[in-house]
């Protein structure tokens, strides 16, 4: 049974025209010992990939193939790598994007198909300036957080904007080991790594991106 009725089909597929690039979804799964979640990963993946032919879903078993998953840095499923024309677009999305993170999903396609991260002049302009390094953002999300999905899609939209950036979107209890190293006690809570930036709540773009920024310089970065 479809995730989304005919007419909410018809909308994301409307929304999804724009795409002008292809778009791989690479969803790692494994054949034994995976979570339930897998499964509720693996349908939407296939739902958002049947509402344009831009878009394709390939199979990564994490353990018949860990140079692949090394690759692009996954540990553990269900995760989503998205790329664009058969490259990296640096988005991920660790757990199943389910509830309101479906339609951070349907976001990232987007993004990823269009290569435009739809950011500010001014912001475009910041990260430009400060984006000197690799900078790892990940987003703490739950699937019934209505906030969620902001923070995230502003993530990713940098992600976008600059080859240094890395957006993950990391569903907290599926993933309660990280959600614990990062002392995690709200959605969406949004932290970069090797740094000492935290960002509670869903924000503006201006200041998620300043906060974001502010100490990423290469200096900075812890190795």
């Amino acid at each position: 049974m479809p995730l989304l009725s005919e007419s909410d089909r018809q909308t994301v597929r409307t929304h999804l025209a724009a795409i002008t690039h292809d778009v791989t979804l690479l969803f790692f799964t494994q054949t034994f010992g995976a979570p339930e979640t897998v499964t509720i990963a693996k349908q939407v993946v296939d739902e958002v990939a049947s509402l344009s032919d831009r878009i394709s879903v390939e199979e990564v078993n994490l353990i018949l193939d860990k140079e692949r998953a090394a690759q692009f840095g996954i540990d553990r499923v269900p995760a989503i790598a998205l790329l664009r024309d058969g490259e990296d677009a640096r988005i991920r999305f660790l757990g199943a994007p389910a509830g309101y993170e479906f339609t951070s999903l349907v976001e990232a396609v987007l993004l990823a198909g269009t290569g435009e991260s739809g950011l500010t002049p001014e912001s475009r302009a910041l990260i430009a300036e400060r984006a000197t390094g690799p900078i790892d953002i990940k987003v703490f999300v739950t699937p019934s957080c209505p906030h969620c999905p902001r923070a995230v899609t502003l993530a990713h939209r940098m992600a976008v904007e600059n080859p240094q950036i890395q957006a993950t979107c990391v569903e907290a209890s599926e993933n309660i080991d990280l959600a614990r190293r990062y002392r995690v006690t709200g959605v969406p809570k949004t932290i970069v790594e090797g740094t000492d930036v935290e960002i509670l709540g869903a924000v503006p773009e201006d200041a998620f991106v300043t906060a974001i920024l502010g100490d990423t310089s290469a200096d900075s970065q812890q190795p």
